[in-house]
């Protein structure tokens, strides 16, 4: 049991050391007991009335405190009291409490502290004087009594309390004198009144000798450091605050003399709460009749407020500037931002008029047609090309200016011409005077703030049709000189061939008969070069066409229906922008197949998507190509690695940019590719178009 007593007087002292306050955890690593041991040892002193104890965050922290048992009241007590508990109801009162209000001790019982006969409480309402007790602080107030219908003053003394199951509760003891007790060797030293007037400010007032022991230490200061009187007179007067504050506080006292006797200072002191708080010390220096120090008289004020306050507005103030420099900025860039708006509308208003400009004094005619048919826009070259004034372009409809088919309504062109985005086509205008005009029209759709049109360009293409006319005439004069000529020259050879093949025949001479066979191959070489030109004849005479890539291939296919050779062919609707001899690419690929060596058993016409272009590719089995020769298959001189037909495969693909190479493996299979570009494939939607 000693031990015991050894320990808790061990963590009474540590707890005396920090007034802020420790937790269980705290004492158990600054003394080395157990964490048990030290909750079982704060019970004890709770239940004692030693300490009190508080959360702080998710922990509960311990500090002094001096509660008085509640049991031991009736036995100290000889004054009219009554005992409330944590909930402010009452629990015990005494006789002469109940002498006092006229009232049994069994009516009292269970009574909250407001419905207590007390009226007119100092230092805020009951509430707040009771909670404040509560906690630990001892509170003295003025207040007036209800006995015999009659208010008398007294003065209410607030103990804490702690009872038996270490709850903490609150003593209410009533003084009939008007002089608090304790306060006589101050009252006789310094008149009646003073003790009563420093109780009675809010400013701290204390009292010390030239060595800091405390002579005297007014109500308010008492409260605020949670001490009595009695235990404070005779003590070191220190605040409790850090080692910088301490020495300032040294050194301002330090500094007082007969000739500057006052000195002020300010601080953050830590209070019996543990809450720190800022407060305003007046330190005076008193001196005696030969100018020794007699001692010092500080008072003090809790300006906590006051700095908040100052720091709440240095930090409005700060904010302000900030808020000032920021908007002066914020104008500053809104300004900047205004000028370069403005610039870029007068550059936009410029392109505008310059687009606007160019728009009128295009050279080709510029309609904006709308939902309905009707031009809503004409430019100079329309109202000129056709004869008729803006006005009267705007009540025309596509069929008045147009020669459109009757299957092609303006209507289901508008939804074509939605799908597709753009639509480019060759159709002829009617001027007013009647007269016909071909062009060329390239019709976009376009969506301006949920407005639609169509930005219909026309080109007058009448000469170009007459020089395309003049050049076929040219070119199918050309065609039927060259085939005359060419013609003749296979005729020529083919007899030159008889001969030389009967000569051979009758010559013996070595020498001769190798002559002879030079010339055989040169004009069969000959004959060959004549053959090549017979197929360039039609090559680019007729403009390219969208073409079913389906169609193609199935025409081609059809020419080797009788062969040994099974076709695979696998191709999704697409239209394809080529030459109208196409159908001959496949025909001479599936020929080059067919007429080899050792012919294929199948071929397969198959497809593919890629980024950059949509391939056809012709696969058959077979040896395929050497690697050395994937290239030179396509030379005009190929006669080692192919047909000479692949000369013109590539000839007649590269008119619209398409291109074709071998991607076969030599020894398995030969494989040709046929890439088209972005621009001249599309897909063939559900009308065919």
């Amino acid at each position: 049991m000693e031990e015991y007593l050894e320990e808790i007087s061990r963590i009474k002292e540590e707890i005396e050391k920090h007034p802020e306050g420790l937790s269980i955890t705290d004492i158990a690593g600054l003394l080395g007991i157990n964490r048990n041991s030290v909750a079982k040892y704060m019970d004890i002193l709770q239940i004692q009335g030693s300490v009190d104890g508080r959360k702080r965050g998710t922990s509960k922290v311990y500090y002094i405190s001096h509660r008085i048992p509640a049991d031991s009241l009736r036995k100290v007590c000889s004054r009219p009291f009554v005992a409330l508990d944590q909930d402010c109801l009452v629990t015990d009162n005494n006789q002469q409490f109940s002498r006092l209000t006229g009232r049994s001790p069994e009516q009292m019982l269970g009574q909250p502290f407001d419905k207590l006969p007390f009226r007119s409480l100092e230092g805020g309402t009951a509430q707040q004087i009771f909670r404040a007790a509560l906690k630990g602080l001892e509170q003295r107030v003025h207040a007036q009594i209800m006995v015999d219908m009659e208010e008398r003053p007294v003065n209410l003394s607030l103990i804490p309390l702690v009872f038996t199951t270490g709850k903490p509760g609150v003593a209410v003891i009533v003084d009939n004198e008007r002089t608090a007790p304790g306060n006589e060797s101050v009252s006789a030293a310094t008149g009646p009144e003073f003790p009563v007037l420093l109780d009675n400010q809010i400013e701290y007032a204390v009292r010390f000798s030239p060595e800091g022991i405390i002579q005297y230490i007014n109500e308010p200061y008492c409260h605020a450091i949670a001490k009595s009187r009695e235990d404070m007179i005779g003590r070191p007067f220190k605040h409790l605050v850090s080692a910088d504050d301490a020495e300032r506080i040294r050194a301002n006292r330090s500094r007082l003399s007969i000739r500057y006797p006052a000195g002020m200072i300010e601080f953050r002191a830590i209070m019996a709460n543990g809450e720190a708080r800022w407060q305003r010390w007046w330190d005076r220096a008193l001196f005696d009749d030969r100018g020794q120090l007699a001692g010092y008289f500080s008072c003090g004020l809790d300006i906590t407020d006051e700095v908040l306050v100052r720091t709440k507005l240095k930090k409005t103030q700060d904010m302000l500037e900030e808020t000032i420099v920021t908007r002066t900025n914020e104008l500053r860039e809104i300004n900047r931002q205004l000028y370069e708006e403005m610039t870029r509308r007068e550059n936009i208003e410029q392109q505008l008029l310059l687009t606007q400009f160019a728009m009128d004094n295009a050279a080709d005619m510029v309609f904006w047609v709308n939902r309905n048919g009707r031009a809503d826009y004409a430019n100079k070259a329309a109202v000129t090309g056709l004869g008729y004034t803006a006005d009267e372009l705007s009540n025309l409809t596509p069929e008045d200016v147009f020669a459109l088919p009757v299957t092609n309504a303006w209507g289901d062109i508008w939804e074509h011409l939605k799908r597709e985005g753009t639509i480019t086509h060759k159709t002829v205008m009617i001027r007013k005077d009647g007269t016909r005009m071909p062009v060329e029209m390239l019709i976009r759709f376009l969506e301006y703030h949920k407005n639609e049109f169509a930005c219909c360009f026309c080109r007058d293409i009448s000469e170009r049709i007459r020089m395309e006319h003049t050049l076929h005439l040219a070119n199918k004069k050309l065609n039927v000189l060259t085939s005359l000529a060419r013609h003749d020259i296979q005729n020529k050879i083919t007899v030159l061939l008889g001969y030389l093949g009967r000569a051979r025949k009758r010559e013996r001479d070595p020498v001769v008969l190798g002559y002879l066979e030079r010339q055989e191959h040169a004009a069969k070489a000959i004959r060959d070069e004549i053959t090549i030109t017979r197929d360039f004849k039609d090559l680019g005479a007729d403009p390219p066409e969208w073409l079913d890539i389906r169609d193609v291939v199935a025409a081609a296919v059809t020419r080797y229906s009788e062969s040994q050779v099974k076709f695979s062919v696998d191709l999704p609707a697409i239209f394809v922008y080529a030459d109208r001899q196409m159908e001959r690419v496949f025909s001479r690929l599936f020929e080059n197949a067919v007429d080899a060596e050792h012919p294929p058993h199948f071929i397969r016409v198959f497809s593919r998507a890629e980024q950059e272009r949509f391939v056809v590719a012709v696969e058959y089995d077979g040896p395929g190509i050497r690697p050395e020769g994937k290239e030179k298959i396509f030379e005009l001189g190929a006669e080692t690695y192919g047909h000479r037909g692949l000369f013109i495969i590539r000839e007649i693909l590269s008119l619209t940019d398409i291109t074709i190479e071998e991607t076969g493996e030599y020894g398995n299979k030969a494989r040709f590719e046929i890439g088209i570009p972005p621009v001249s494939y599309r897909q063939i939607s559900g009308n065919g178009t």
